[in-house]
């Protein structure tokens, strides 16, 4: 229910009662993740697993462990090595563990924001290995699917995740779902037991010809979406949901298919394909992912402006100085990356007259670690940066009018923000990285045709080019309404993005129909 604090009380009330109880000890671990107690949480996973040492649930959760915030390159290495390690201590111990038909938390969203290259090769050595657990545990074949042959209804597509409601991924899957019905596509929607309601999510249901919510059970799970019979199933972002991730795992359908919802590989042989575009990977791209790579040449995406008739610039609003220049970085605050505090400290260095404007942390203790690390690295950063409340999807358009420019944080960088920025205009600086999570900004420029982009080639031209546009008033103003013609244009309810995404799709399942393998690399 999202009453952590209750939560909490009642769960240590249990322990106090039955110290022993690993199942309540694992309830606390994800209490004090949530509420961003991540010390207290691994200490709890641990005693489950002291516990119950070979219920693998217990293991994962107190092996495969990483922090949302570092304070440094080196806390990083030290935590990747340790989880590399619990991979390996699992694999050794596999023999000795139960395993059950639950869903394993392991941690592996962290591993896009580390910015490092053997992401693909943890990814694949913890892929094969629950696999391995899956084939073992479930009853009926892991690879087994309905056959599917072609129908007058179309082709049966299924949609996977347990975000489509007003959340990034909702934002970004819309509009696809929406030109796919209107293409032909028989469409499921597949959540799991816990996805969220809201009006955001009905309507999304509403553009499905069936929406299932999944039992926990993987193997009942696996079942339901069997029998629709799928000729392709999508998942849009494995890696931000234990469940998904483990359903991905399985064949539920001849065609599988992942896309930018979570910018990185999954590792998992059983998803065929990743979606994404030729103007956001870099050129050694396949390389880095373990799905075969589909580059469109638009951004793999149908998003329709956002409404901004009532958006308004209000400093008065969000109680910010007057006077001041205001650089928004309104992003996740586990996307600043340590690399990143010495850019921010020379951008206030060149620039003392601005303010950072940020967003609370999702809990108090996220906040406080970041702030920490800039006390101690980055004290002018810390010293002008103001921290403002989450807000409402109205709010948070109406500050994103109100800054006067925008950064993209380095590495991983922005995706829904980029399109709700362009809609207002407001620049937002870049510096393409060596992946695609960090490059979706510089590529929606190239798309929107926009000939003076505020986009660098390293960090002293991304200070340069922010210094210059908090002194150049005109040039800001200049920037804005190309930014927002362009947007209209060329990004916005793109039809030639849908087009190339129905194609892919068709071809895919033809393809496979015929040969039973995937299409030509390239």
């Amino acid at each position: 229910l999202g009453n952590l604090d209750q939560a909490l009380a009642s769960t240590l009330k249990s322990l106090e009662l039955n110290p022993d109880n690993p199942t309540a000890h694992m309830n606390l671990g994800g209490i004090y993740k949530d509420l961003g107690n991540l010390d207290q949480a691994l200490t709890a996973y641990r005693q489950a697993e002291t516990l119950e040492p070979k219920e693998l649930e217990y293991a994962a959760s107190s092996k495969l462990f990483f922090s949302d915030l570092h304070q440094n390159n080196h806390a990083i290495n030290i935590e990747r090595e340790a989880y590399r390690n619990g991979i390996n201590e699992l694999k050794q111990s596999a023999s000795n563990l139960k395993k059950s038909n639950t869903i394993i938390t392991t941690g592996i969203f962290w591993i896009a924001y580390h910015n490092r290259d053997d992401d693909k090769e943890i990814l694949e050595s913890l892929g094969k290995f629950l696999c391995s657990v899956q084939k073992a545990t479930l009853t009926k074949n892991i690879n087994a699917y309905e056959s599917v042959v072609a129908s007058k209804e179309g082709i049966r597509l299924g949609i996977c995740s347990d975000y489509l409601h007003n959340h990034t991924i909702g934002k970004l899957n819309t509009g696809i779902i929406r030109v796919l019905k209107e293409h032909g596509f028989h469409i499921s929607i597949f959540k799991g037991a816990n996805a969220k309601t809201d009006a955001k999510s009905l309507e999304i249901d509403s553009n499905a010809h069936t929406s299932i919510r999944l039992p926990q059970s993987l193997e009942a799970a696996s079942e339901i979406i069997r029998k629709e019979r799928l000729d392709v199933l999508l998942y849009t972002d494995i890696g931000m949901s234990p469940y998904t991730y483990m359903l991905a795992m399985l064949r539920l359908a001849p065609v599988q298919v992942t896309s930018w919802g979570h910018p990185n590989t999954t590792g998992l042989e059983t998803i065929d394909y990743f979606l994404s575009c030729e103007s956001v990977e870099p050129a050694n791209a396949q390389s880095k992912y373990t799905e075969q790579l589909i580059k469109l040449t638009k951004l793999p995406c149908i998003y329709a402006a956002p409404e901004t008739k009532m958006v308004s610039s209000s400093r008065e609003k969000f109680q910010l100085p007057s006077g001041q220049v205001l650089i928004g970085i309104p992003q996740s605050l586990f996307k600043f990356h340590p690399d990143y505090d010495e850019i921010l400290e020379e951008i206030i260095s060149e620039l003392p007259n601005a303010k950072f404007v940020l967003i609370e942390g999702q809990n108090k203790p996220q906040t406080e670690r970041l702030k920490s690390r800039w006390a101690a690295k980055a004290p002018k950063t810390l010293k002008n940066a103001i921290f403002l409340q989450r807000m409402s999807q109205e709010d948070y358009l109406c500050l994103l009018e109100t800054v006067d420019i925008l950064l993209d944080p380095i590495y991983f960088g922005s995706g829904n923000t980029f399109y709700e920025s362009m809609a207002v205009g407001t620049p937002l600086v870049t510096m393409p990285g060596d992946y695609m999570r960090g490059r979706i900004v510089a590529g929606g420029y190239k798309q929107m045709k926009l000939h003076n982009a505020p986009i660098a080639a390293d960090s002293q031209e991304y200070i340069k080019i922010t210094a210059r546009l908090a002194k150049d008033t005109e040039l800001r103003k200049s920037l804005k309404q190309d930014i927002k013609s362009a947007a209209q244009k060329y990004l916005f309810d793109d039809q030639e993005a849908a087009d190339e995404i129905i194609a892919f799709i068709h071809a895919a399942v033809d393809c496979n129909r015929k040969t039973g393998g995937l299409l030509p690399v390239g």
